[in-house]
């Protein structure tokens, strides 16, 4: 007895070491940027943190500093303007690359845009999400707003995110938190993609999910076998059936973007990348389902590029103050395209 408690004693301190060890790493990593942005939610499964507010100088990929003055209202949006107003009212919705938490509030690309058209802008982001959370976004703010013009942003990885096998099997894009999928009869079903349950834990515990995160790859057969989502998907295509399900389900999500507006407001999709078949896909879905899409900012990105210039933050994945400016430079285009111009 005496032993068994001895044991029980050394490997309680192991865990209270190694807890105390990631916490002390996280505080340090988030004075030097912005990090643990996000929150559990019991709607949407996860959402901006309201009233983050992180001052300070960052790097660029290519180690150029610029200063990064980032925050969130107590909505959790980085920008909500006036639904009062007699402007125009654009919405923008997406993921990290909308939460942007790279670039400051007046250099995203949804600022930008505030600053070279007359309208009022409001932008909600939330790193990891994927369509049917942003949809979620859309209707609990809908009637608060009511956008004349409704922008979301789109990612290749939405397609892995909106499927729950695909996720569970992505060696990437497996953000194992609680989410919301759309169902084949339109239901909703919240699961998390997490080979290791014990989600509750994983939520509480940096250590516990450090070792989760890590030991669900080598539980998992398909990516030991090369087998991961995107793995089949390059190879495949929509031949590998949870894909072509994938496209299905998003192309329902998509629809439903776009009649739950007002009937008098319009759906602008835009994506970030060009990754095939993803931009493929997103393009039929968006030609089928008449919803105006921009899918070259990524080949606008790449002649920057070619040019010698950085376009991505510190994490090569997202965008910098270039980025975002490359951005807003279409979409401020295209976004105009859809609003009248006042009365002369």
């Amino acid at each position: 007895m005496l032993y068994t408690t001895s044991w029980l004693v050394v490997l309680l301190v192991m865990i209270a070491l190694g807890e105390a060890v990631f916490r002390t790493m996280v505080f340090f990593r988030s004075r030097q940027y912005p990090t643990y942005t996000t929150t559990s939610d019991p709607e949407l499964g996860s959402r901006a943190i309201e009233n983050f507010v992180w001052k300070g100088s960052v790097n660029d990929v290519d180690d150029h500093p610029y200063e990064l003055n980032f925050s969130t209202d107590d909505r959790g949006f980085r920008m909500f303007g006036n639904p009062n107003t007699t402007k125009k009212k654009v919405l923008f919705i997406g993921d990290s690359f909308t939460h942007a938490i790279e670039v400051s509030n007046d250099k995203t690309f949804y600022g930008l845009v505030a600053d070279s058209l007359d309208i009022e802008v409001f932008a909600y982001g939330c790193r990891g999400y994927n369509t049917l959370q942003e949809w979620l976004l859309l209707e609990k703010y809908l009637p608060i707003i009511k956008p004349d013009l409704v922008v979301l942003q789109f990612c290749s990885n939405d397609f892995i995110n909106n499927h729950y096998e695909l996720e569970s099997h992505s060696l990437y894009n497996n953000n194992r938190r609680y989410r919301p999928y759309l169902q084949a009869d339109d239901s909703m079903v919240f699961r998390a993609p997490a080979k290791i349950g014990w989600q509750w834990l994983s939520d509480r515990s940096m250590f516990f999910d450090f070792i989760f995160s890590r030991s669900e790859r080598l539980l998992d057969p398909y990516l030991l076998k090369d087998n991961a989502s995107e793995n089949k998907i390059t190879a495949l295509g929509k031949g590998h059936e949870p894909f072509a399900e994938s496209v299905q389900v998003t192309e329902r999500l998509l629809r439903r973007f776009r009649d739950t507006l007002l009937p008098e407001a319009r759906l602008l999709v835009f994506t970030v990348d060009h990754t095939e078949p993803f931009l493929s896909e997103l393009s039929h879905i968006c030609y089928r389902l008449d919803i105006p899409f921009a899918g070259f900012i990524p080949n606008k990105l790449d002649e920057r590029i070619a040019n010698g210039e950085t376009v991505m933050a510190l994490d090569g994945a997202h965008w910098n103050e270039t980025g975002h400016r490359v951005a807003a430079g279409v979409l401020v285009c295209e976004i105009a395209d859809f609003l009248p111009s006042p009365p002369e």
